[in-house]
């Protein structure tokens, strides 16, 4: 697999730790457990998906080659999952050395999926390119543009809302705070992993940003029968601790 080159590098943002695990600053951390996941299922590989923890790249990483047909014809991706431990203000250093390692030069290859307080709970926005302004004060996103002097990677927002007004909850509180099953928020965030899921396979296949931005945000409605959600936690086994 060394010598193909990646396809794409899909990094989710969050803290390192179990205290923050299940908070909404940790929503890319959850995506990309929840991705290995369905890609594993999906391609019939080993259940619970493995992460490789490499110190080198201050972050774990998980190579993989997803395969799947578009009509009559069979295609394939190479793709890294990766989860920085740098702590989502540091973000960047860790995606600097993953691009280094394998030799990643391109940044519209590189996929960064994080929180995101500007979008409604349960809705999805794509961004690319911009001043960084137009990261709207993501630290773990404005980290990886200052690292690469660049904000032309692509950027998954996972919509996690602000406290409600007149709340005496921050927004640091808030996004620290673990998700709640108040206001069906779990049951929201779970939705928006899965239409995530089919945004970003999507994209990958047939890199058109533009058309993955209009079939799974602007007009995209919130189902009003959501699914219970007893946990977000998504299972997956990291070797190399």
């Amino acid at each position: 697999m060394a010598s193909r080159p990646v396809d794409f590098l899909l990094v989710g943002l969050g803290n390192p730790g179990s205290e923050y695990t299940t908070t909404r600053h940790n929503a890319g951390f959850l995506f990309i457990d929840y991705l290995a996941n369905v890609m594993a299922m999906d391609q019939k590989w080993r259940v619970p998906p493995v992460l490789q923890r490499r110190m080198n790249l201050t972050a774990d990483v998980q190579d993989v080659v997803f395969s799947y047909e578009k009509g009559a014809v069979s295609n394939s991706l190479r793709i890294i999952l990766a989860k920085p431990l740098t702590f989502m203000n540091e973000s960047g250093v860790a995606v600097k050395k993953i691009m280094d390692f394998y030799q990643i030069t391109d940044p519209k290859r590189v996929i960064v999926v994080s929180d995101d307080i500007n979008t409604l709970p349960g809705s999805l926005a794509i961004q690319d390119g911009g001043d960084l302004k137009s990261l709207a004060g993501q630290k773990g996103q404005e980290s990886i543009a200052t690292v690469l002097g660049t904000t032309s990677f692509i950027r998954f927002r996972l919509g996690v809302g602000k406290p409600l007004s007149g709340s005496p909850t921050t927004i640091p509180q808030w996004i620290l705070g673990p998700f709640s099953r108040d206001n069906k928020e779990m049951d929201l965030f779970a939705y928006l992993m899965s239409h995530t899921t089919q945004a970003l396979l999507d994209f990958v296949q047939t890199n058109d940003l533009k058309l993955c931005r209009k079939k799974f945000t602007k007009s995209k409605k919130i189902p009003n029968n959501l699914v219970p959600t007893e946990s977000l936690i998504s299972p997956v086994i990291i070797e190399g601790m």
